[in-house]
C-alpha cells in the first residue's frame, strides 16, 4: 500500500470534458507547477509528471468524475502512475471551509491536491490502477447497461403515474376491479382494444393513454432485455456469481451493482473501509463520557441502496431466517426499525467482503 511521505508529490487533477487543470503539491503543500492540457495533448502531461520527480513519489489525484476523465486515466493506467480518486464532498468542504472561496479550475485543482495530503485516509484507490482488465471491462460494461435500466425503470414509474390518472378520467373509480394488476399484459391489451373505440368527446383521451400505453410496452420490453445481457454478463464474472449465489436477497441485478460500483474488492483493505464507502458505517459524535452514533448520509449511495434492497429481502416473511433472526434482536434492544436495518445492512457489508475476498 502507497503511502504519502516527505518525498511525494501530489498532482491535484480538475476534469473537464474538453479540458484539464493539475496542480501539483510536495507534501508540505507549496505548489512545484501547474498545467492546463487537454484529451489531445495526454503524451505532454504525462512528460509533465516525469519531470516533477520520481514516478514511485507522485500521487495523481482526481475527483471520482465518472466518464469525463476517462481517456486521461486510461492514459494514466497504461504509464503506470499512482492514481488515487478523491470524494466530490471533500474538496467542497475544502472550498466552504477557506477564506478565500474564489471558484475556478485552478484553484479547484489545488483543493483536489490539499483534500488528498491532508484526508489520504479517506480517499481509494483508483479502481483503473487496482483492477485487472477483466475486471474493468466487467464493471464498465454493467456500469453502462444498469445505468440505461435506471433511466428506463425511472422513466416506466413516472409513465405508469400518468396513466392512472389518464385511466382513472376515462373510466372512473373502477378502472381496476376488473384486473389484479392494472398494467399486466392482459389488461394492457384490454384497454387498447377498448380505447380504439372511442370516437366521442373523449377521443383524444383516449388517444393519448393509448399511445403512453405502447411506450409502456416498449419501456418493460427493453427492461427484460438490459436484465438479460446483464445476466449473461454476470454469469461469466466469478464475483457477481459469487454474490448472488451466496448472499440471500442478492439477485443478479443487486450483485451486478455492486461489482459496478466496487470494480475489485482489492480497493478495500478491511471491511471498515468497505462499510464507511457504503456509507453505513456510523458517524462517531463524542465528547468525555457522552458518546453518540450518527448515520452517515455520504458514501457510495447505488452501493447503499444495493444493500438496502438486500436487507429488505432478508427481513421479509421468506427471506433469510438469519437475518430476520439479527433484525428483531437489534429491535428488542430498543434500537429503531430504521436503525436496525442499519445494523442489518452493516452485517450484509461483512458477509459482501468475505465472499469477494474468497473470490479475490
Amino acid at each position: 500500500m502507497i503511502t504519502l511521505n516527505k518525498e511525494s508529490i501530489v498532482v491535484g487533477v480538475d476534469v473537464h470534458k474538453y479540458s484539464h487543470t493539475a496542480v501539483a503539491l510536495n507534501a508540505w503543500g507549496q505548489e512545484k507547477g501547474k498545467l492546463d492540457f487537454s484529451n489531445d495533448s495526454l503524451p505532454e502531461y504525462a512528460a509533465w509528471l516525469r519531470s516533477l520527480g520520481e514516478k514511485p513519489d507522485i500521487v495523481v489525484a482526481l475527483e471520482d468524475v465518472n466518464c469525463y476523465g476517462v481517456h486521461l486515466v486510461e492514459e494514466l493506467r497504461g504509464d503506470g502512475w499512482n492514481i488515487r480518486y478523491v470524494p466530490a464532498i471533500l474538496t467542497e468542504r475544502e472550498r466552504k471551509q477557506s477564506t478565500k472561496r474564489q471558484k475556478s479550475d485552478y484553484t479547484d485543482a489545488k483543493r483536489v491536491g490539499k483534500v488528498m495530503l491532508t484526508k489520504y485516509e479517506e480517499t481509494l484507490p483508483a479502481k483503473e490502477s487496482m483492477a485487472n482488465e477483466e475486471e474493468l471491462q466487467t464493471a464498465r460494461q454493467l456500469d453502462l447497461l444498469l445505468m440505461e435500466r435506471r433511466d428506463l425503470v425511472r422513466e416506466k414509474t413516472v409513465l405508469k403515474n400518468q396513466l392512472h390518472g389518464l385511466l382513472h378520467q376515462y373510466y372512473g373509480d373502477h378502472y381496476t376491479d376488473q384486473f389484479k394488476k392494472t398494467f399486466h399484459r392482459d389488461s394492457i391489451a384490454f384497454y387498447e382494444k377498448d380505447l380504439a373505440q372511442e370516437a366521442g368527446n373523449k377521443r383524444i383521451l383516449a388517444v393519448s393513454i393509448a399511445r403512453r400505453l405502447k411506450r409502456l410496452t416498449l419501456l418493460e420490453g427493453q427492461i427484460v432485455a438490459i436484465s438479460k445481457e446483464v445476466a449473461e454478463i454476470g454469469d461469466l464474472s466469478p464475483a457477481v456469481k459469487a454474490l448472488s449465489e451466496n448472499i440471500h436477497g442478492c439477485g443478479m441485478v443487486t450483485a451486478a451493482t455492486v461489482m459496478a460500483e466496487l470494480t475489485t474488492i482489492k480497493r478495500f483493505h478491511t471491511q471498515d473501509k468497505l462499510a464507511s464507502y457504503a456509507g453505513v458505517a456510523p458517524t462517531e459524535r463524542s465528547s468525555g463520557r457522552k458518546v453518540k452514533l450518527h448515520t452517515n448520509p455520504f458514501g457510495n449511495r447505488r452501493f447503499n441502496k444495493a444493500l438496502h434492497v438486500i436487507a429488505l429481502s432478508q427481513i421479509a416473511c421468506k427471506g433469510d431466517e438469519r437475518g430476520g433472526v439479527y433484525y428483531q434482536k437489534k429491535l428488542k434492544e430498543g434500537k429503531t426499525k430504521l436503525w436496525a436495518l442499519r445494523c442489518l445492512k452493516r452485517q450484509i457489508v461483512k458477509k459482501v467482503f468475505q465472499v469477494l475476498k474468497q473470490v479475490g
